[in-house]
């Protein structure tokens, strides 16, 4: 009877011990979500830093025509009346 009564306490065990590590609710599942918590994380502090330096640009557009200007420089190469310009051709 004792042997009996081991055997299943020991079942028992052994079926408790696999659901709380491989069940829905397990450890291996709390890792798991662990990692993706943390890789999304590390996406929205990226998206984060992106989203300020937008604001930050659209900020400086809005203040003043000296970052407009640059930008249209920069983008669209404009060229100021007066000024010359060069460009640098590499032969191939």
């Amino acid at each position: 009877m004792a042997r009996l009564l081991l055997v299943v306490f020991v079942c028992a065990i052994g079926y408790q011990s696999y659901h709380l590590y491989f069940g829905d609710q397990g450890i291996k599942r709390q890792e798991e979500l662990a990692k993706q918590i943390a890789y999304q994380e590390r996406i929205n502090l990226r998206l984060k830093h992106r989203n300020q330096a937008l604001r930050a640009q659209v900020d400086d557009l809005r203040q003043g025509e000296e970052a407009v200007e640059e930008r249209v420089r920069s983008e669209l190469q404009y060229i100021k009346e007066g000024e010359v310009f060069y460009r640098m051709v590499n032969k191939k």
